[in-house]
């Protein structure tokens, strides 16, 4: 249980350091704010469902999404999907906790994810 959650905070550090850096850029002050209010809407136009989730999962945006990625709490990438985002399969996931990241244009969000 106490790996688990070492692997669970080490997973959330990474994934954290992981977004704070892909975000380093150098951008004119007036687009600086405007990052920040696009990941803010996208991560409010975004419903994903259900959760805990069985075998499909139903991902809504009002923005378009380009891609999806499904990492385990290790930090590995067990499954992306590139098309046909409003319902994913994971049939082919053991149970457990996932992170969910969601890709849209410039922008993306990382959901916790529990698979039944």
């Amino acid at each position: 249980m106490m790996k688990n959650y070492i692997s669970f905070i080490i997973f959330f550090l990474f994934l954290s350091f992981g977004e704070m850096y892909s975000q380093t850029i150098d951008l004119p002050e007036s687009k600086k704010d405007q990052v920040a209010v696009d990941n803010f809407v996208f991560n409010n136009s975004v419903r994903m469902y259900p959760n805990p989730v069985g075998n499909v999962l139903i991902i809504e945006s009002k923005i378009p999404i380009t891609k999806v990625q499904v990492f385990s709490l290790l930090g590995e990438l067990v499954k992306e999907i590139n098309t046909n985002f409003t319902s994913i399969s994971l049939r082919n996931l053991n149970p457990g906790i996932y992170m969910i990241k969601i890709h849209a244009q410039n922008n993306s969000i990382t959901k916790k994810l529990i698979k039944n």
